[in-house]
């Protein structure tokens, strides 16, 4: 129960003493809503509308109304609007009216828990001065207000400031001995005399100290053993009356039994915790927020999913980037009141969720409320139709790479195939005319270089699938790559097919370190042949060495007709060429060896080109 409900309810259970009070007495709301008013309130101000439709209504605009009674109405309204402010006990304070009475003010703002919950308001006419709550000149020991008080089932007590009785009414003690006996004597005497055991007599001793020490109400709850056997709860209160020095004068006490209160607490406890336990029993999150997004409830999968380690002065920001744009659209679309329900996908440290938020929460003093957000993990779905979208994207490559690789095979092995057959029946043809054998060779050469041009296609294919199955072996050897080399170029490249010598330059420090050899030769020869092969009718193409201190590179330049910049990514793929190589032959897998050989020696490649001005090919391999 909060403070204005635990407010609200106190006034209800005094409503039954105050209506009888002979002092016109007001409650206000800290908001200045009138709560209560009694019938002497009424009498005094002659306000001649019913109770109830006092009640609820603007104090405000009330004390203007009510101003014109008073011999100075702007001085009254300032007054008041003053105390407030101040919101300090005002005792005995005169006030004049326009007929001539003089009346007394008290004041008392209403605090609990340190919160103002309202204000009380008590007006006495000078003439009732002496009916206020004092021992009766006569000796029966009895109070003005007993009558009213007696009978009220309710346990009632009035305690002078030096905490003796002066008055008990029947329901709180019955033995009409045991009343006239606590008359004039203190709480301590009453329970020492009657052999009185409470444990909770100490607590009552310093809550009544601190309201006739500080002038404040206050209250507590106590827990007894009825007759029966049974734990009953009460709840009192002190509640303080000044003199004209604004010292407490007398302390009204009232009781209230509130063991079904509690019982029903009880109960309201449990049904929270079965709700908590099948709340943190569900693999959904579930988070509760006020309207100011401060995390109020959050069951143990958000606490898993989230951290969540206090949920006091937590907010959802902490929880959830405000960088998830699209969240914090939809939820604040819930708080303005557009809409009722929204959901979404949420993406959150690699985990992914599906959330549905809603109004929910308790609303504030202004109706608004907060939210209810439950989130579902869908990590795994979501990575399962990633891998699905990745079967279904690397199938789809396969397919193209098949498709690829079958109309490659086709050309490849067309051409070629064509051109044998069509020297096989020339050859025929001339060898039945008797032609000499100069002109016989030509076509014979032919034939030799399309066969080696097949075989040539068909280790590439080997290679690859030998890559593919693991079964390619690194063995590196040392070998001076002076030699080596020269080797390479003095059997291919001086020259080459079409009569242009490879340029060799070498610069640095030759050192000797191991290599595999075999894929050193295919790597130099794949990108020397390329080039010369993309370069014909143009300068011819260059191979520089050239040593640092802790790698070697290789660069091969020509000047033939580039690469155009969408192709460059591509073309260590396989079946990837160029755009631009026209009729010129090639299978699109060279390269691709190239790069798995160069990465057996832990080095690199890359590119440099430009249309129709050439390629340079770098390789960088580490000693």
């Amino acid at each position: 129960m909060d403070n204005q409900s635990l407010y609200n309810h106190e006034i209800s259970k005094l409503k039954l003493i105050l209506n009888s009070f002979s002092d016109a007495i007001l409650f206000e709301s800290k908001d200045r809503i009138v709560e209560f008013v009694n019938p002497a309130f009424c009498n005094l101000f002659k306000i001649k509308f019913p109770l109830e439709s006092v009640i609820g209504s603007n104090c405000e605009e009330g004390i203007i109304a009510a101003s014109f009674q008073f011999k100075n109405p702007s001085k009254f309204i300032y007054r008041i609007e003053e105390i407030i402010e101040e919101g300090t006990l005002i005792a005995k304070e005169e006030v004049y009216l326009r007929d001539g009475r003089v009346i007394y003010r008290d004041y008392t703002p209403i605090i609990i828990n340190n919160i103002l919950a309202g204000h009380l308001w008590v007006y006495k006419e000078t003439s009732q001065l002496k009916d206020k709550i004092e021992v009766n000149t006569s000796n029966t020991g009895q109070f003005s207000f007993e009558e009213i008080f007696f009978n009220i089932p309710i346990n009632i007590a009035i305690i002078d400031s030096e905490k003796r009785y002066l008055f008990v009414n029947e329901y709180a003690l019955q033995d009409a001995n045991k009343r006239n006996f606590i008359i004039g004597r203190t709480v301590s005497e009453f329970f020492k005399y009657f052999s009185i055991q409470s444990d909770n007599y100490s607590t009552r001793e310093e809550y009544l100290d601190k309201t006739i020490n500080e002038g404040v109400v206050s209250e507590f709850e106590l827990d007894g053993t009825n007759l029966l056997g049974k734990t009953c709860y009460t709840k009192t209160t002190f509640y303080p009356f000044l003199d004209n020095n604004g010292k407490v004068e007398k302390v009204i006490a009232y009781s209230f039994d509130i063991s079904k209160e509690k019982a029903a607490e009880k109960d309201l406890k449990e049904l929270i915790n079965q709700y908590n336990d099948a709340l943190d029993s569900i693999s959904e999150a579930v988070v509760i927020a006020n309207e100011d997004l401060n995390i109020t409830y959050a069951n143990k999968a958000f606490d898993n999913h989230f951290s969540l380690k206090e949920v006091e002065d937590s907010s959802i920001f902490n929880f959830i980037t405000f960088k998830k744009y699209e969240f914090y659209k939809n939820l604040f679309s819930i708080m303005s009141g557009e809409n009722d329900v929204v959901g979404g996908k949420l993406s959150d440290n690699n985990e992914w969720y599906n959330y549905s938020i809603k109004k929910g929460g308790l609303a504030n003093e202004n109706k608004q409320s907060g939210i209810v957000a439950i989130l579902r993990d869908i990590t795994r779905e979501v990575n399962m139709e990633e891998n699905l979208l990745e079967v279904v994207k690397r199938e789809k490559e396969l397919n193209e790479l098949k498709s690829a690789f079958v109309n490659m095979v086709s050309h490849e092995m067309r051409t070629p195939l064509a051109i044998i057959s069509s020297c096989a029946e020339l050859i025929q043809m001339m060898l039945a005319n008797g032609k000499p054998k100069e002109e016989i060779e030509t076509y014979a050469n032919h034939i030799l270089s399309e066969v080696e041009r097949m075989t040539a296609f068909m280790n590439d294919i080997l290679v690859i699938s030998k890559i593919e199955a693991g079964k390619i072996e690194f063995n590196p050897e040392a070998i001076s790559l002076l030699s080596f080399l020269d080797d390479i170029t003095k059997k291919s490249y001086l020259p080459w097919k079409d009569n242009r010598n490879l340029e060799l330059s070498i610069r640095g420090k030759e050192k000797v370190f191991p290599f595999g050899i075999k894929m050193l030769r295919h790597i130099l020869q794949n990108l020397l042949d390329n080039a010369f092969k993309y370069s014909a009718n143009k300068p011819s193409p260059k191979l520089r060495v050239r040593y640092s201190d802790s790698f070697v590179t290789f660069s091969v330049i020509d000047y033939g007709i580039g690469i155009h910049p969408d192709d460059v990514e591509k073309l260590f793929s396989s079946f990837s060429r160029g755009r631009n190589v026209g009729n010129i032959n090639g299978t699109g897998i060279g390269l691709v060896v190239v790069k798995y050989f160069v990465d057996q020696h832990k080095g690199s490649v890359s590119i440099r080109s430009r249309l129709d001005s050439g390629t340079i090919f770098s390789i960088k391999i580490p000693y």
